[in-house]
């Protein structure tokens, strides 16, 4: 279950204080002409419509496998989304000792999982999968989002909690050439301000990191209000933290649309489609979706390529309110 962190206090003190958009481009209002958006991609209240597919306590994160497979982590663990003849969405349990799930990833046939107490959880990908422990991250505030990187290792967001000394970072988990099961060692692969750094604006420093994705080499993130870039160079470290966009926001997970970002207002209920150079292209209205906390594009079999998933986690630490739940936005 996710906790409300010092990040998403800070930010949201920010809304309440200023109303304005500081980023590269417009922060508010439906969508807006030029941008790389796909051609059928709608973003937009203006265009689509949300349609909410089945109930998930505190549904926290989404991947698809690359053969469509659709895995959700929510309050109650990690599950399996499968729809029927009938068209009708189910969520199958597949971590039955994970407690709460957190980021999620793909690798060589295997699902990870993050879990509750810092724990790695991954299993097979068969017709029927369960995930068991496979490691425990140590000195982590909260691990939380969580990408596979072009090197075929894990990369995990520890994000700062109000419960914990703020120390911001990426860590690296190395998995075994041999062995996708077994974790070799667990490094810190980029140092955010160890102090949390109050300041709400484009940064080069990590302060509030939470979602993470990656493409090829280059990882892309939100940090509070702000995304940015972190490139893996050849030698295995970590480039520069490059800030792509800044607007007072408590931004959740994200997800990558070609040239463009998915993102998630976490605050305002909003989801977004900003350019990764910068550009706010559309935006739905505010208090469409109930906290949002995750974004992907749709994969057939499942959806359609255009299709946008959403989980909405909903009252923060409660499992029974009806706001917790896996939706999809759609073009009309």
């Amino acid at each position: 279950m996710k906790q409300l962190g010092i990040g998403t206090l800070v930010a949201a003190l920010g809304l309440l204080l200023v109303a304005c958009d500081g980023g590269q481009g417009s922060g508010s209002g439906g969508s807006s002409g030029g941008g790389s958006v796909p051609l059928d991609l709608c973003v937009s209240s203006d265009c689509g419509e949300k349609t909410v597919l089945l109930d998930l306590p505190s549904a926290e994160n989404l991947i698809f496998s690359p053969e469509g497979r659709l895995f959700v982590s929510a309050g109650l663990g990690v599950f399996e989304i499968k729809r029927d003849g009938a068209g009708a969405y189910s969520a199958t349990p597949i971590a039955p000792d994970c407690g709460s799930g957190l980021g999620l990833a793909v690798r060589q046939n295997r699902l990870y999982a993050i879990c509750s107490g810092q724990r790695l959880f991954a299993g097979e990908l068969t017709a029927t999968p369960t995930l068991t422990e496979i490691f425990t991250l140590s000195g982590m505030c909260i691990s939380n989002g969580m990408a596979l990187g072009a090197d075929g290792n894990l990369y995990v967001v520890d994000e700062p909690l109000n419960l914990c000394v703020p120390d911001p970072k990426i860590v690296r988990l190395k998995l075994d050439p041999a062995d996708p099961m077994r974790v070799l060692a667990q490094e810190t692969w980029v140092q955010g301000s160890p102090l949390g750094q109050l300041h709400l604006g484009l940064n080069n420093v990590l302060r509030f990191p939470n979602g993470l994705q990656s493409e090829g080499n280059r990882f892309y993130g939100t940090d509070g209000g702000s995304l940015y870039s972190v490139d893996l160079l050849p030698d295995g470290s970590a480039g520069p933290v490059q800030p792509i966009y800044f607007e007072v926001a408590v931004r959740d997970d994200l997800g990558i649309a070609g040239d463009d970002l998915l993102v998630t207002d976490f605050a305002t209920g909003r989801i977004q489609l900003i350019s990764k150079a910068g550009e706010m292209l559309q935006t739905t209205e505010r208090g469409l979706f109930s906290f949002p906390s995750s974004i992907r594009l749709g994969r057939p079999p499942l959806f359609e390529a255009n299709d946008i998933l959403v989980t909405e986690t909903g009252v923060l630490t409660d499992n029974n309110l009806p706001l917790d739940r896996l939706s999809l936005f759609r073009r009309r």
